[in-house]
């Protein structure tokens, strides 16, 4: 019913990177060398805090809440394929974590004590908390909240987000900083570009489906909630 799905599953299967394949002698050198500013090592450091609390919380709302809501078994397949990308994000984050000596404890720390990751944290699970298996789709207002789960982590959080914490992480690669770590997030930016265009074409197939949800409240609301998220 939805080729695109198939499409989209094949194109994720081709992009399969692994993060012990990425050399990691150069940022190893560079963390413990004198060249690296504080505040480089900050964006660094913020990067991976922010990331190993983010992609958990993804790859939790992918598979327990919109991968269980579906019936079509492309879209339970395409949505399988993103929470594995989530959990090798994952693993990529404790790889650059323990090539640079890192104390994983300051990373857990910077989920519960930044307050802007706090707040970002916040934001994106706000919606879905409500959304735990056994919801009534027949209901227009759980139509809508589905289509907002959607919209919040493939727009606001994975499209939005993400993409500014990329940026910082990417302008260090560019200047040959932290190469290895700079790969990674080359590859898991490749990753993200699939899962917003997975989640947007799934947005869209949904509001297609079910025109009555959408509303000029309803898109007034999506509206409020992008800006909240930047």
């Amino acid at each position: 019913k939805y080729p695109w799905a198939c499409e989209k599953y094949g194109s994720m299967m081709a992009n399969h990177w692994e993060p012990e394949d990425i050399q990691m002698q150069k940022d190893v050198e560079q963390w413990r060398s004198n060249e690296i500013s504080q505040s480089e090592r900050w964006i660094i450091m913020m990067g991976i805090g922010y990331f190993s609390a983010a992609e958990g919380i993804v790859g939790d709302n992918i598979q327990h809440v919109v991968r269980e809501l579906v019936t079509a078994p492309e879209l339970k397949l395409v949505l399988g394929r993103h929470a594995h990308e989530e959990n090798i994000h994952a693993d990529s984050l404790l790889y650059m974590i323990s090539s640079l000596g890192i104390n994983p404890h300051e990373c857990e720390a910077m989920f519960e004590q930044i307050p802007t990751i706090v707040k970002k944290n916040e934001f994106v699970t706000s919606i879905s908390g409500n959304m735990r298996r056994d919801l009534d789709l027949t209901l227009p207002e759980n139509k809508r909240l589905l289509a907002k789960n959607i919209f919040l982590f493939g727009q606001c959080m994975e499209g939005t987000q993400f993409y500014g914490l990329f940026g910082m992480i990417l302008s260090l690669y560019r200047q040959n900083k932290f190469p290895g770590i700079g790969q990674m997030f080359r590859y898991t930016l490749r990753d993200e570009s699939n899962h917003i265009e997975l989640l947007r074409n799934l947005f869209m197939d949904l509001v297609d489906e079910n025109p009555d949800i959408w509303t000029v409240e309803f898109r007034a609301q999506l509206t409020d909630i992008m800006r909240e998220a930047v």
